[in-house]
């Protein structure tokens, strides 16, 4: 038998013998954080410490020479990233993993971001010489000199992708796909138009689709944004519906699951002036709320040279910070959620299907071929139409029927890319007024800028070109193409946009909620339309911030961690109050025992079982009210909507709601009934999967988050490239937001949550607070991985150095020309 020990020392020689070289292969493409580089294009040597996170501090004696190692340091850190992002945008991911995503391909080579990057690009081209032209050109060639001299991510190996230059091209895909990400009409529209045209007005009345008479908003103080005394609605369109309104959106869905990079979902940020904090100085704080995956979305780095200094939050590929600070200043960003997509039906010449009806005649479609590669096959050929609304969108799906064409009007690329313009500015500027004289250059997708500074100034600007439609028009449903009557108007100036400055009410805040209606002279005024989030968190932000007057760094800690939606315990007390009311469910001993569970103060911990009651009771409340009508398909599409959460808490306001009857049965359901029906589904469902104790069905047992890694797909990579599952603190509509979708399963995997957490008093503006979910490299084998995932999940913070004497003796990379 000796044989056969020999065959297993041998095996386990050579498994150990594949580690090895795994693990050194890996090892061998990792960042380089310190020692001696030089690389060609530089004018003069430059410093880049790397303090103990990973986060670059960069010291270059001019512009170019910061910009280019700023490109080069990126690049080692985030390539494949940005790699995976660029191809998305250009419709380029079939060309490295086949056929899998080549319906992400037509659909980005559909929706004319090719065609729009050029543009923006040849704009920028334009502007050869000037200081923004200089700043990327110049991180442009610091990546490219990576590209061509670096370490190869082993990513790029394991599929098989070419290392290519990046263009300034490239920086368009890059934010286009992005900006496509944030969108929520593609999911939204469809299903309301399907409801809309089904079922009538009535039924829309309780999806929160306009703002209600008792929501809160967000306050502006600017002249132009008035409030209004009457609710902005819309009549009914005479077209009807058709069966590929929800096979489109069924489409876009599947396409947003296959994306290689994580959408942004909503965000919090808030600003206190200095007469609310214990410094006396204001306080500034951002939470963006993105999807979770690893690479995190934003690299951060401190660029330093003469006359110049920032310290900011960058998307891979993009030269210039979203999100950013010096010590004069400090900006951030949540999604302002603005309409600014439309979709049009199209009528089209049934002798003639090259043309659609334009008002009184025929009109030709213009076309263009774009050419898919696809890996092992052979190249494909997609022919792209365009109307005068935008491209026909279902043509980008297989199966659809095109004789229904639907096309796709995007303020974002209807009007020329200002953005890099915009960014550059706002990377640049030292005071209130340089820099918000760069915000009407912010045309899409719509953001909310938040602002901060050292002479104590605070403010907050809603950000979009927004759109002017006809008073009759229903941007929520699919509008009429052929008539002309629903076509946009145009837009309104910046100055109308909802903004605040300095309020007296000592801060600005915003969570995606409503802003206040804008509109004033000739325009009427109205609460633009919108996928804005419920006002949940806003009211918990508010209710904290309105409840003391010395902040500092702890108690805003505090706030930025805050797990409580008191929203969803008062809808908890208002379905206990229901049940009540029956005696039989009084005599029960079970139930009065599982009403200790409703005597909830709303925190989302992950050993309390409250919360797994309410979100198994949520979800049955809202199929037991809702499916009926839309059916199984449309009902969990409409659950991936930001109009669920408004919803929720409407239809218990509303008793006589239609709603509450079942479509499918003769009698006629009410309130009550489903309410005991959605309790009793919800104990039933919890016993059987936990047992009877209900002191047992805590929320870490239902909730947990998994960082997972493009790879991590893939069963074999997963323990390797991925993090968690664990348990959280948090869930939809808390500060510290941990999102999930709700479905009949009962375990909700966290998609969303916060992507950073600054916090920045301006007493020291040099050693701000932050933590990021993971770490700042995108590479496997670096330190800095997942090295600040540990602080994140247990609710902790590191500091952000601007304190050059504290830089100066972390790790250094030198590099000289």
């Amino acid at each position: 038998m000796k044989w056969i020990k020999r065959i297993l020392i041998s095996l386990v020689a050579l498994a150990l013998a594949s580690v090895a070289i795994g693990y050194f292969w890996l090892k061998s493409s990792a960042p380089t954080y310190d020692g001696d580089l030089q690389i060609t294009g530089l004018n003069q040597p430059v410093d880049v410490h790397f303090d103990e996170y990973g986060v670059p501090h960069i010291y270059a004696q001019n512009k170019h020479d910061l910009y280019m190692a700023f490109g080069y340091v990126h690049g080692q850190d985030r390539l494949f990233q940005m790699e995976m992002i660029r191809r998305a945008g250009s419709g380029r991911l079939a060309e490295i993993i086949g056929r899998p995503l080549l319906k992400v391909d037509k659909l980005f080579r559909s929706i004319g971001l090719k065609q729009y990057a050029q543009e923006s690009a040849a704009y920028i081209n334009s502007q050869k010489g000037t200081p923004m032209y200089n700043d990327m050109m110049a991180y442009l060639e610091g990546l490219n000199y990576y590209i061509s001299n670096g370490k190869t991510p082993p990513e790029f190996s394991l599929i098989g992708i070419s290392k290519e230059p990046f263009t300034v091209e490239d920086i368009f895909f890059i934010t286009g796909a992005m900006s496509f990400s944030f969108s929520q009409a593609q999911k939204t529209d469809p299903i309301i138009d399907f409801i809309h045209h089904k079922y009538g007005d009535e039924y829309l009345a309780d999806l929160g689709l306009w703002h209600g008479k008792d929501e809160s908003f967000i306050r502006t103080n600017n002249s132009d944004s008035l409030p209004q005394t009457e609710q902005f609605h819309n009549v009914q369109s005479n077209i009807e519906a058709q069966d590929t309104d929800i096979s489109l959106a069924l489409a876009f869905q599947e396409i947003e699951s296959l994306l290689p990079y994580a959408p942004l979902e909503g965000s919090n940020s808030w600003v206190v002036d200095g007469k609310h904090t214990k410094s006396g100085k204001v306080m500034f704080c951002n939470d963006t709320h993105i999807g979770y995956l690893l690479p995190q979305t934003w690299y951060e780095a401190h660029l330093n040279c003469p006359g110049f200094e920032i310290y900011g939050h960058f998307m891979s590929g993009v030269p210039f910070a979203l999100v950013g600070r010096n010590k004069e200043l400090s900006w951030g960003l949540t999604m302002l959620l603005n309409d600014d997509m439309d979709f049009y039906r199209e009528k089209i010449n049934p002798e003639n299907p090259s043309q659609v009806w334009d008002k009184d005649h025929w009109s030709a479609l213009t076309e263009i071929n774009e050419v898919i590669k696809i890996k092992g096959e052979a190249d494909t050929i997609l022919n792209v139409a365009i109307s005068r609304h935008g491209p026909i969108v279902n043509k980008a799906f297989d199966g659809m029927n095109m004789k229904d064409p639907i096309a796709m009007f995007w303020a974002y690329t209807q009007l020329p890319n200002r953005t890099m313009d915009a960014l550059y500015g706002m990377n640049n500027s030292l005071d209130l007024n340089s820099f918000r004289k760069n915000l009407p250059l912010i045309h899409g997708p719509g953001l909310n800028v938040n602002y901060g500074d050292a002479q104590g100034n605070i403010a907050w600007w809603g950000c979009a070109a927004l759109i002017k439609r006809p008073g009759h028009v229903n941007s929520w449903t699919i509008l009429d193409g052929s008539t002309g009557t629903d076509d946009p108007l145009g837009y309104y100036p910046f100055e109308k946009n909802p903004s605040c400055i300095n309020p007296e009410w000592g801060y600005i805040y915003s969570a995606n909620d409503w802003p206040q209606a804008i509109g004033s002279g000739n325009d009427s005024s109205l609460w633009y339309p919108g996928y804005y989030k419920p006002q949940f968190r806003a009211d918990r932000i508010r209710s904290l911030l309105d409840n003391q007057t010395e902040w500092d760094y702890e108690s805003m800690k505090k706030v930025m961690t805050d797990e409580v939606n008191k929203a969803d315990s008062e809808l908890m007390d208002k379905w206990l109050q229901i049940l009540k009311r029956d005696k039989k469910w009084k005599d029960n001993s079970d139930n009065m025992l599982y009403s200790e569970l409703f005597a909830w103060d709303g925190a989302y911990t992950p050993i309390n079982p409250s919360p797994t009651l309410f979100n198994y009771m949520l979800y049955e409340y809202l199929h037991l009210a809702m499916a009926d009508e839309m059916g199984t398909g449309n009902f969990n599409l409409f659950l991936s909507t930001h109009q669920v959460q408004r919803t929720q808490a409407l239809l218990m306001e509303h008793p006589e709601s239609k709603w509450w009857d079942n479509v499918n049965t003769e009698a006629i359901e009410n309130q009550s009934e489903i309410i005991h029906q959605a309790y009793t589904n919800a104990i039933k469902k919890l016993t059987e999967k936990f047992g009877s104790s209900h002191k047992v069905w805590n929320w870490r047992k239902v909730c947990s988050l998994e960082l997972k890694h493009p790879l991590g797909e893939v069963k074999l990579f997963r323990p390797l490239f991925n993090i968690g599952p664990e348990e959280v603190f948090g869930s939809n509509e808390t500060i510290l937001q941990s999102g999930f979708k709700l479905d009949s399963t009962g375990y909700y995997k966290v998609s969303f949550g916060s992507q950073m957490r600054i916090i920045v008093d301006f007493a020291q503006p040099d050693s701000a607070l932050n933590i990021t979910p993971s770490g700042q490299s995108g590479h496997l084998m670096s330190p800095h991985y997942s090295d600040q995932h540990d602080l994140y999940m247990s609710r902790q913070f590191r500091t952000q150095w601007m304190r050059e004497s504290v830089i100066r003796k972390f790790d250094r990379l030198y590099l000289h020309p």
